[in-house]
């Protein structure tokens, strides 16, 4: 797999012409189907001979009065390339979360390092979960206990916020790294 960066990416806000695409896109990968509205969008392209080429893809998500990050995509070929690191960093920019209104997102629990090297700290105390966040979580890691007796597995759903929870502010719920 390719570990370069890619050159002259360029992030660009969705148009409602993207709406297939991106619905195509987040059912491919498996992900959240559900209210996949193009203005939420933001795509990443690669130039090429005939014109850009859709390379990824993520979106804010609204949850009553909190955003989450989600439907990230990235093509296969482009993976390893920084696409996804490129979409996060311009999500969280266009969010714009503070302490007050941190962005959220789920994520399978082995990619809680990744995202921690944007500064999103796992959250584990559910009450303090947005109600939203909070029914996913009691759900599908209830679901998930179940697959995993069966199956042998330790899967698991993890809630991460931007900025990461401060230790300080949260002693028994979060002791991870610490936003830059």
């Amino acid at each position: 797999m390719p570990t370069r960066p890619l050159s002259a990416l360029t992030i660009r806000p969705a148009t409602a012409a993207d709406q297939a695409i991106i619905t195509a896109w987040v059912r491919g990968a498996g992900l959240n189907p559900m209210r996949l509205r193009w203005p939420n969008f933001l795509l990443a392209e690669q130039p090429g001979a005939d014109g850009p080429t859709l390379v990824g893809m993520g979106q804010l998500r609204p949850h009553g009065d909190v955003l989450e990050l989600a439907s990230l995509v990235v093509a296969e070929t482009a993976r390893g390339q920084g696409v996804g690191g490129q979409l996060i960093a311009a999500l969280i920019a266009r969010a714009a979360p503070s302490a007050h209104a941190p962005l959220y997102l789920t994520c399978k629990a082995e990619l809680t390092t990744y995202y921690a090297r944007f500064g999103f700290g796992e959250v584990q105390d559910r009450a303090s979960m947005p109600p939203y966040f909070r029914r996913i979580h009691r759900f599908a890691n209830g679901f998930l206990r179940v697959v995993n007796w069966l199956t042998r597995q330790h899967l698991g759903l993890a809630v991460m916020a931007y900025p990461a929870p401060l230790a300080s502010a949260m002693p028994s719920v979060y002791n991870g790294p610490q936003p830059p």
